[in-house]
């Protein structure tokens, strides 16, 4: 009877060798140098930023103001005061000159927008939020030269005038109609400082220097050696000679006749 059993002492699965936790260590040990490595050079970085303001940049803001302190002595303490001063008194007038307004601009353009059929005969003017307002009064032809008068107010010849608006139109005793108008004006029509920059230069002309009067020389101009015959004549028994020229002016030479 055969046995059965039969045993082998060859193995029958491969032998693997184990690489695998050999290799995981290498790359665990890599890893950590590198965070190490990043780790100093931050530590690094950050120390030499702490030196780097807490010495340079003190020590450097320290001597610039210093130097600072040291200019500022060297000026004349008189002279900044005088700047100083000088510099609140320009920005107190330009503060005034941008306050002030003047008329006569407005004036102007009212005049060159009003028609010849409209007559003002009321003038009023006030300050409200900012706003220029000026309100008039006045007599028209018809009620056709007020809507043509709005017109032109409104068109843009007029577009300094903001807001016009024509009211209490009512016939009078003569047929004429009056009215009343209300606008605001544009505050650079009435800025003296825009005028003042706007103002044609105008040029003194040259007065002519007077030239004193010539009068015409009679002497004659020929040969001071020759005779001159005056007009002969009497005059109360005078005889007028001849009179040679020299060159100078003549005089008459009179002899008196017995």
């Amino acid at each position: 009877m055969e046995n059965s059993f039969q045993t082998s002492f060859i193995p029958k699965k491969p032998i693997i060798s184990n690489t695998t936790s050999s290799g995981g260590g290498s790359t665990t040990s890599i890893s950590m140098v590198v965070s190490v490595f990043i780790l100093v050079v931050m530590l690094l970085a950050f120390g030499g930023l702490y030196v780097y303001k807490n010495f340079y940049l003190l020590k450097n803001k320290e001597a610039l103001s210093t130097n600072l302190f040291k200019i500022r002595d060297s000026f004349n303490k008189d002279t900044i005061t005088l700047l100083e001063t000088f510099d609140k008194r320009t920005s107190v007038a330009k503060q005034i000159l941008d306050g002030h307004i003047v008329l006569s601009p407005l004036f102007e353009k009212i005049n060159e927008l009003t028609l010849s059929s409209i007559q003002y005969t009321k003038f009023e003017h006030k300050t409200s939020n900012n706003l220029f307002i000026v309100r008039m009064s006045g007599i028209a032809r018809d009620y056709k030269s007020i809507a043509l008068q709005a017109d032109i107010f409104n068109a843009d010849k007029g577009q300094v005038f903001k807001d016009v608006i024509f009211s209490n139109l009512t016939k009078d005793k003569n047929n004429f109609v009056t009215f009343d108008v209300e606008f605001s004006v544009d505050p650079s029509l009435l800025s003296y400082s825009n005028n003042i920059t706007n103002s044609p230069t105008e040029t003194p002309t040259p007065t002519p220097t007077p030239t004193p009067a010539t009068t015409q020389n009679t002497t004659p101009t020929s040969n001071p050696n020759t005779a001159v015959n005056l007009p002969t004549g009497s005059t109360n028994g005078a005889t007028a000679n001849p009179v040679v020229s020299n060159g100078t002016s003549p005089l008459p030479v009179t002899s008196n006749t017995q």
